[in-house]
C-alpha cells in the first residue's frame, strides 16, 4: 500500500508540475503575444502621430503661404503666432514709409472699346497680365522691402519701409528701391505694349511720411495703410504727368544727390493741400550694374 501511495503521490506531483509548466508556458506565450501586440500598436500609434504631425506641418505651411499671398510676411507672422488672439486688431505706426501710386489712365478707354465688342474678358486678361508683371518684380532681391498694398482698377499701390528692418532712416535705401521699382514699371508697360499692340501710358506719384498700417477684418483680412502721406502720394499720381514719376519735395531732398533725372516742375495746386512744389522724373528704367 505504501508503495502504491508513494507512486500515486509521485504521479500526482508530476501532473501538478506538468500543469504548472503548461500554465507557465501558456502564460509566457500570451505575454509574448501581448507584448508583440503592444509593440505593434505602439509602432502604429507613433506612425500615425508622425503622419498627423507632418500633415499638420504641411497644413501650417500651406496656411502660411496662403496668408502671405494676401498679407505682408511680417503681418502674416503676427497672425500665425499661437499666443496671439485672432480677434486682436493688428495695427502699427510707421514713420518713414515711401508710398507709390501707379496708374494707367487710358486703360479705361481700352476697356470701353473692348466691352463694346463683347471682348471684356480679354480686357481683364490683359489687366491681370500687367498686374502679374508688376508683382513679379517684387520677387527680385533689390525690391524685397517693397510691399504691394492693393490694386484699384488699373491703379497699383505699393509701399516700402513698413518694418524696422526695411525702413532705412540712415541711407533711405527703401526710398531708392521704390524709385527704381517705379522706373521698372514703365519698362513692363513698354513690354506689354510691344506684344499686345497697345499704347498704354502710365503716370506715377511717390511721397514719404508717417502712416498707420493695419488689417481690417478677420474672416477676409485686408491689409492697408492710412495717413496724410498716402493721400499726398495719391495726389502726386492724379496731378502727375504721363510717362513720368512725380515726387514731393521730401522725396527729392532724399535722392537729389543720386543718379535720378529729377527736374523741378514748380508749384502745383493739390486738392486738400494747397500749393506744393513737386519734381518730375521721366519713366526710363535705370541700367543696373
Amino acid at each position: 500500500m505504501s508503495l502504491l501511495r508513494a507512486g500515486f503521490l509521485t504521479t500526482e506531483r508530476f501532473l501538478i508540475d506538468v500543469a504548472f509548466l503548461v500554465v507557465f508556458v501558456v502564460g509566457q506565450i500570451m505575454h509574448s503575444q501581448q507584448t508583440e501586440i503592444t509593440r505593434r500598436l505602439d509602432f502604429i500609434w507613433k506612425l500615425q502621430a508622425t503622419e498627423e504631425k507632418e500633415d499638420m506641418e504641411h497644413l501650417q505651411a500651406y496656411n502660411r503661404k496662403l496668408l502671405a499671398n494676401i498679407l505682408p510676411v511680417h503681418v502674416a507672422d503676427h497672425f500665425l503666432r499661437r499666443e496671439k488672439n485672432i480677434e486682436e486688431i493688428y495695427h502699427e505706426q510707421c514713420d518713414k514709409v515711401c508710398v507709390m501710386f501707379a496708374s494707367i489712365p487710358n486703360f479705361s478707354e481700352f476697356y470701353i472699346e473692348l466691352e463694346g465688342n463683347n471682348e471684356g474678358v480679354e480686357c481683364l486678361r490683359l489687366l491681370n497680365e500687367i498686374i502679374v508683371d508688376f508683382d513679379d518684380l517684387l520677387a527680385l532681391d533689390r525690391f524685397r522691402h517693397v510691399e504691394k498694398i492693393k490694386t484699384t482698377g488699373s491703379t497699383y499701390m505699393a509701399a516700402s519701409g513698413l518694418t524696422l528692418d526695411s525702413c532705412d532712416t540712415a541711407e533711405f535705401g527703401h526710398v531708392v528701391a521704390m524709385l527704381d521699382y517705379a522706373l521698372e514699371l514703365f519698362q513692363k508697360i513698354t513690354d506689354v505694349n510691344e506684344h499686345s499692340f497697345n499704347n498704354f501710358r502710365m503716370r506715377i506719384g511717390i511721397n514719404i511720411g508717417p502712416v498707420v498700417a493695419g488689417v481690417i477684418g478677420t474672416r477676409k483680412p485686408q491689409y492697408d495703410i492710412w495717413g496724410n502721406a498716402v493721400n499726398v502720394a495719391s495726389r502726386m499720381d492724379s496731378t502727375g504727368v504721363m510717362d513720368h514719376v512725380q515726387v514731393t519735395e521730401d522725396v527729392y531732398e532724399i535722392v537729389k544727390d543720386r543718379a535720378y533725372n529729377l527736374t523741378c516742375r514748380g508749384t502745383i495746386n493739390v486738392k486738400g493741400k494747397g500749393t506744393m512744389v513737386t519734381y518730375l522724373m521721366p519713366g526710363i528704367a535705370k541700367e543696373q550694374n
